[in-house]
């Protein structure tokens, strides 16, 4: 039976506290297909592959993790298990199972997971959830958050690197990043979705 798994970061949005749920996502990726033999498959949104998790010099652009996952047919008391051996003692998750409907999960739970509560002030663009619309599969959901990455990689060579990480479905930028117009120009191109920028 098909199963979508959410997990949530716990964590005031600023920028130390997003790149650092980043660098815990990234790990947690890593820790899930070396040792417990998750194929890159199941890590759904962010788009992981062996490139962004090889950890090597000149591969920041391809490592825009963020403050959400979304994971198929992962069990969440193993989910829980390895985030709590692989993170710091301090960091706060929590877990979610998404309704999944005849192998499909509807766009609007997803676009509510990826919700934040917390207002963040830092400037963002692009919106993930406006890539998906009705029912999504779970290949439709990678997909794009294939090109949902591919998206973060032009930006993070237009930019110069200025980006913090992903605030749920949202590419966070430094304050100093001079171009989000491009940037949301780039999403747009890249996706077809509207830029949802600030």
């Amino acid at each position: 039976m098909e199963r979508i798994l959410g997990i949530r970061f716990i964590a005031e949005p600023t920028a130390e506290n997003i790149s650092r749920c980043s660098a815990y996502s990234a790990r947690f990726f890593s820790v899930l297909v070396k040792d417990q033999q998750i194929t890159y498959n199941q890590i759904l949104y962010p788009y992981a592959d062996a490139l962004s998790l090889s950890g090597r010099t000149g591969t920041e652009s391809t490592r825009v993790f963020g403050t959400h996952i979304l994971l198929r047919n992962v069990d969440s008391s193993r989910a829980s298990a390895v985030l709590a051996e692989c993170l710091p003692s301090e960091a706060r998750w929590e877990l979610e199972e998404l309704p999944v409907s005849d192998g499909a999960a509807m766009s609007q739970d997803i676009a509510a997971f990826l919700q934040t509560s917390a207002e963040c002030e830092l400037p963002f663009v692009g919106e993930f959830s406006a890539m998906l619309g009705g029912f999504v599969t779970h290949w439709r959901i990678r997909e794009c958050a294939r090109v949902f990455a591919s998206f973060t990689e032009m930006s993070y060579r237009r930019a110069k690197g200025e980006l913090i990480g992903l605030h749920g479905g949202r590419l966070l930028l430094t304050p100093e990043c001079d171009c989000p117009e491009a940037l949301a120009g780039i999403f747009t191109q890249k996706t077809g979705a509207g830029s949802g920028g600030r």
